[in-house]
């Protein structure tokens, strides 16, 4: 086993959202993808060390779309969505460590979870359940926690 965790299922259903945008997002394309995996890698090096901008790029083809925060031409937080038929998931959320706790993460988290409930009526994110920054983040968003589970990644022999 390479790692295991506690992880905690997050639901925001629409008309429960609370968005709080203090800092402008951006649309970021594939041009970003090198930035977005250097911030990945930097923020989680056990679990996104081998994320590529390859990577990347291959998801936005697959219909994920990723936000950012900026400061000048720094990109300093980032976050991922994907729309599926029933529910959309924000999937990665990162935050350069010098930049957190300023509330470039819960304006990334608003914006993606506004465009997910112009579309569809349920968002879902997944957090590390130990993870009480992020926790707090997404339950200012308007995110409640639905249930908790224990999650293991190996390598495959």
């Amino acid at each position: 086993m390479k790692q295991s965790h506690r992880m905690m299922l997050m639901v925001l259903r629409k008309g429960e959202e609370g968005i709080h945008k203090r800092h402008s997002t951006v649309e970021l394309d594939a041009s970003y993808s090198h930035k977005i995996a250097t911030i990945m890698r930097d923020v989680d090096p056990e679990y996104w060390g081998d994320i590529t901008s390859q990577r990347i790029v291959e998801g936005m083809n697959q219909g994920m779309n990723w936000l950012g925060t900026k400061i000048g031409e720094e990109l300093v937080s980032i976050g991922s969505t994907r729309l599926t038929e029933w529910a959309g998931l924000v999937g990665v959320v990162a935050t350069n460590e010098k930049h957190r706790n300023k509330g470039y993460a819960t304006s990334v988290v608003s914006e993606l979870v506004k465009r997910i409930l112009k579309e569809i009526s349920l968002a879902m994110i997944f957090v590390l359940a130990d993870n009480q920054p992020a926790i707090q983040a997404y339950t200012k968003v308007g995110f409640k926690t639905y249930k908790t589970y224990f999650f293991m990644r190996g390598i495959r022999r």
